[in-house]
């Protein structure tokens, strides 16, 4: 009598693959904690800004404490990283008509770094809320930041909507740049 050691061994496997979760085990859920220590965190809320003139080639947000604060994507009490100090400026240049729109902010890490960069949608605004432009940037946060300035990132306005954009845009949103299957933005703890 021959014994079909192949056969047992893929029998075993098969056995082992289909075993149930323990009792009271739960899979991983979206924005859970993972098996390497990182988690998801989402932006707690859009924020919207006014726009001021400051010169007739300058416009820029008008500030009023607004932030913006990543949560814990399953549990929103938990706060993971903050922008404060933001500010979306707006320059024509006289000659040629060029608009550039300069993003700064300051970042804090709250106990978590960012694994990936967190991407934030821009969309500039007329005063009746009609949409103009809308603008995608990613950033980085670093666990030892605390209100440190990001590097400024630069948008050139495509030169089609220039004179309009900067003759009209009363308003600017900062939400979350949602796209299909995000978890959110992949954070981790700092040691």
């Amino acid at each position: 009598m021959t014994i079909n050691l192949k056969g047992i061994a893929i029998a075993i496997l098969v056995g082992l693959s289909s075993v149930a979760l323990p009792a009271g085990a739960e899979p991983n859920q979206p924005g859970s904690e993972k098996s390497d220590g990182a988690e998801f965190a989402a932006l707690e809320r859009p924020v919207a800004f006014e726009i001021s003139p400051s010169t007739g080639t300058l416009k820029e947000t008008a500030q009023r404490g607004q932030e913006l604060i990543w949560i814990r994507k399953d549990n929103p009490s938990e706060r993971r990283f903050q922008v404060t100090n933001i500010s979306i400026g707006f320059v024509r240049s006289e000659v040629g008509g060029q608009v550039q729109m300069t993003f700064s902010a300051n970042a804090t890490s709250l106990g978590y770094s960012t694994s990936e960069e967190a991407k934030l949608n821009v969309i500039m605004r007329t005063p009746g809320g009609a949409s103009l432009h809308s603008w995608s940037l990613r950033f980085s946060v670093q666990c030892g930041d605390n209100n440190q300035p990001l590097t400024p990132i630069t948008h050139d306005v495509p030169r089609d909507l220039t004179a309009g954009l900067f003759r009209n845009v009363g308003a600017v949103e900062i939400a979350e740049l949602s796209e299909a299957n995000s978890s959110g933005v992949k954070v981790q703890p700092c040691s």
